[in-house]
């Protein structure tokens, strides 16, 4: 197995490279201890196996944010053969910044000069042959959206894999290099790494280097003293400026340009794009595509979804031991609870993979770092930063995100008050674990206004999350130290078809992944909390009661019909009636006269003697078919009491009845808290659980029996609404909270805070809109222009700093 690394700079086309190189066979998952996805691949070519790893993409070694931590980590503790460098053509100065310190490595590095297209466009021609000789590598040209360039990479790519590197790249860093030889010589631990780039890194005090190598930084900060004494030097900046000198050597005597007074295809966007009058139109327009094409016609994609995933249920359920009229197996209640709330959140896949396509394409064109120019104007004013923009799209600003990596990309953020003040207001984005939750209650109650519900509710997060920036960043934020916003713009790019679907079905099967394993997991220990301790004896005496009169009242209708002795006794009288529900529910599936055939004449086969009178053409037929109709409503009837009470009696209800007193004034009853108390642990699990709660036995949508069953309004769901987006994140982005802001008094605040200020307006939206008369629009639409108002007002406030801030 040959180990590839493909390292680049951001927006250089590396995770197109790697698209193009790997194909489907990617595996994502995350680098050990961080979120940052990994993704690796394996690859045959002759006779060959490539492990490729696409790494985090970082403009150097020399920036401590998270991406490049990781690629650094990857590169000093996992053997790596070859190293694929991708380069941008178009930028090529820029990027041999990171192609120094990765030759310094002294591992074998395959340069890949991606987008030539572009720099071909822009009257860029570079001198491969002359590049490849001053940096003594191979030089690929390739165009990853085109899939050009593939068998060339993966040709130098074995080559390199078979040499050793007898000439080390080497910058001369003048009066450094007495330093650097001499801790060359303290470097004694076993590497695969050059000794020379541990002591240059060692030198600029890099940490991990550090801790790989064994010294301490009191050492390093004797010796930098000790320069900057004698040389009066700084290590970094003079490391810097050198590298970058030797870029523009490299760069003047391989690349020629050819000025031209023509306006690139970017640069003529960009004029409309990043126009002051037109970029907020551009960016809401954008926004709303997304959401209608996602969430609007994705949903009308699960219609044709929701069938195929009860006709699994159908004949899982199948295979289930039957229940006994009103005794139910646990086996077999398990089972249904889980199935439950897996088809209850596997049914919004659709909507899934619309919207991770869409952000995919956003990704792939170049708007995604054009939102964060365009959004910086505005977030300045509360507080935050250019660079908050993709932990809050990470989060959900585009509906569809997960809180866990957005606080952990705030680790970039060199703002050190826009980055706590990020870390808290990233949970507040609708993630992609809310979505399901919101579906369910737009397709219940508002489902001819859905896309302007769906606005409301992805945009209105967005003016929350800047309110309580601007909170904190006014009072107990304000003496944190701030940092201008740079950033760069990468050229317009043609998305390709392969890679926005790539990316869509990588990230949809970590969803999938998340529900099978997360949500599961918490779906089982719900059923334990809702299952025990039972029915009381007396409530069950009197059920068991009501289906013993039930079953006389059958044998009574039955008796004096020539079929009665098929079900004289009560074992055969259940077989009856699970055949009969078992027929019924898959009949409802079945729409073709064709398939209804095929369906019959398949229970017929099977049960030839009870199922003429689930069909009930003859007149006794019919007389059995009557009353073994009337049995099964009985019995469903009864069978829903058992669970309601069940619940109602269980651990997790007497917790969520212990509630009421404070929820009712939301207009929550005690099935919707444990909803939101199990959502704490998933998000996705509120879904689940609403689903399994209102399961009636019949082969409908959770949103259809939850609007069926009268005890909610459209204000209600409002409600809801609005709780859910104002509720705290997961245990997993909490503890992620705690880790990125180092206290324990800050990862409390995430919890709470939400869920005051969630009971407090949900509370007082709720009284308004039953005082008032609003319908569940009104209330959203008033919910939504107050949110928008207070944060309108306090852009055009200006901030006070006061002179005190509250310890950690």
């Amino acid at each position: 197995m040959i180990n590839v690394a493909l390292a680049g700079q951001p927006n250089c086309g590396k995770s197109t490279i790697f698209n193009m190189l790997s194909g489907v066979n990617q595996h994502v998952a995350n680098y050990p201890g961080v979120t940052v996805d990994k993704k690796s691949a394996t690859v045959k070519f002759n006779q060959h196996n490539f492990q490729l790893v696409d790494l985090p993409g970082t403009y150097s070694f020399s920036m401590f944010s998270l991406e490049e931590r990781v690629a650094k980590s990857f590169l000093l503790n996992e053997t790596t053969d070859v190293i694929v460098n991708v380069v941008d053509a178009a930028n090529l100065r820029r990027n041999l910044y990171l192609t120094f310190q990765l030759l310094e490595l002294g591992k074998p590095v395959v340069m890949v000069l991606n987008m030539m297209d572009v720099a071909e466009r822009r009257n860029i021609a570079i001198n491969v042959d002359l590049l490849s000789q001053l940096l003594n590598i191979q030089v690929i040209e390739a165009v990853g959206t085109r899939q050009k360039g593939k068998a060339d990479i993966l040709n130098a790519i074995e080559r390199a894999s078979q040499q050793t590197v007898s000439r080390p790249f080497r910058i001369d860093y003048d009066r450094f290099e007495p330093y650097i030889a001499q801790l060359e010589e303290k470097i004694t631990v076993e590497s695969t790494i050059a000794r020379r780039w541990l002591a240059i890194k060692a030198l600029e005090g890099d940490d991990v280097v550090l801790d790989k190598v064994g010294l301490t930084t009191e050492t390093i900060q004797s010796l930098t003293e000790e320069i900057h004494e004698r040389c009066d030097l700084d290590v970094d900046q003079t490391f810097a400026a050198m590298r970058y000198q030797n870029a523009d050597i490299v760069y003047h005597r391989c690349v020629r340009e050819t000025p031209t007074m023509k306006r690139n295809l970017t640069d003529k966007l960009d004029r409309i794009i990043l126009n002051k009058w037109l970029a907020f139109p551009i960016l809401g327009l954008i926004i709303y595509l997304v959401y209608q094409l996602s969430i609007v016609a994705g949903y009308q994609l699960t219609n044709y979804t929701w069938p195929l995933l009860a006709s699994i249920k159908n004949f899982i359920v199948g295979f289930l031991p039957p229940p006994a009229m009103v005794d139910v197996p646990l086996f077999t209640d398990l089972s249904v609870w889980m199935i439950n709330s897996t088809i209850a959140l596997l049914n919004y896949l659709p909507i899934f993979f619309i919207l991770f396509a869409l952000i995919a394409i956003l990704e792939d064109v170049g708007y995604m770092p054009r939102m964060a120019f365009i959004l910086d104007r505005v977030f300045k004013r509360y507080g935050l930063h250019g660079q908050s923009t993709l932990p809050l799209v990470l989060g959900g600003a585009f509906v569809g995100g997960c809180a866990v990596p957005g606080v952990m990309a705030t680790k970039g953020i060199a703002d050190e008050r826009a980055r706590l003040a990020t870390i808290l207001t990233v949970p507040y984005m609708n993630c992609l674990a809310k979505v399901p939750f919101y579906t369910l209650l737009l397709g219940a109650f508002f489902a001819d206004n859905m896309t302007r519900m769906m606005f409301y509710i992805s945009t209105v997060t967005l003016f929350i999350a800047l309110i309580v920036a601007r909170l904190l960043t006014s009072t107990v934020l304000s003496n944190r130290e701030t940092a201008p916003f740079i950033m760069e713009l990468p050229p317009y790019h043609l998305p390709t078809v392969k890679g926005v679907l790539l990316r869509a079905c990588q990230r949809v099967w970590l969803y999938i992944k998340k529900v099978v394993t997360i949500v599961l997991a918490v779906a089982v220990v719900l059923f334990a909390l809702l299952q025990y301790p039972g029915v009381p004896d007396d409530t069950m005496t009197k059920l068991r009661a009501e289906a013993d009169q039930a079953l006389q009242t059958f044998d009574r209708n039955v008796k004096k019909t020539a079929l009665y002795t098929l079900v004289d006794e009560q074992d055969e009288v259940v077989t009856l009636l699970n055949l009969y529900n078992s027929y019924k529910a898959k009949r409802m599936l079945t729409s073709s006269k064709e398939a209804v055939a095929a369906l019959d004449n398949d229970f017929l086969n099977t049960n030839p003697h009870l199922f003429p009178i689930v069909r009930g053409k003859s007149h006794d037929e019919k007389t059995v078919n009557r009353a073994v109709r009337k049995l099964s409503k009985v019995a469903k009837k009864l069978q829903i009491e058992i669970k309601n009470e069940k619940i109602t009696h269980s651990f997790l209800g007497m917790f969520g009845r212990a509630l009421e007193p404070v929820t009712q004034f939301c207009g929550f009853d005690w099935r919707v808290n444990v909803a939101f108390l199990s959502s704490f642990a998933a998000r996705e699990s509120a879904v689940a659980t609403l689903g399994s709660i209102y399961e009636k036995g019949k082969q409908e949508r959770a949103e259809t029996s939850i609007a069926s069953d009268g005890a909610y309004t459209p204000i209600h769901a409002v409600a809801m609404l609005i709780f859910m987006i104002l509720t705290p994140p997961c245990i997993a982005t909490m503890v992620v909270v705690k880790l990125q802001s180092g206290s324990y008094r800050w990862m409390t605040f995430a919890i709470f805070f939400p869920i005051t200020l969630g009971l407090l307006l949900s509370a007082g939206f709720f009284t308004m809109a039953r005082s008032f008369g609003w319908s569940g629009v009104d209330m959203m639409h008033y919910f939504y222009l107050s949110v928008v108002t207070v944060a309108v007002l306090l852009a055009f406030i200006r901030s006070k700093q006061p002179a005190w801030e509250v310890g950690e």
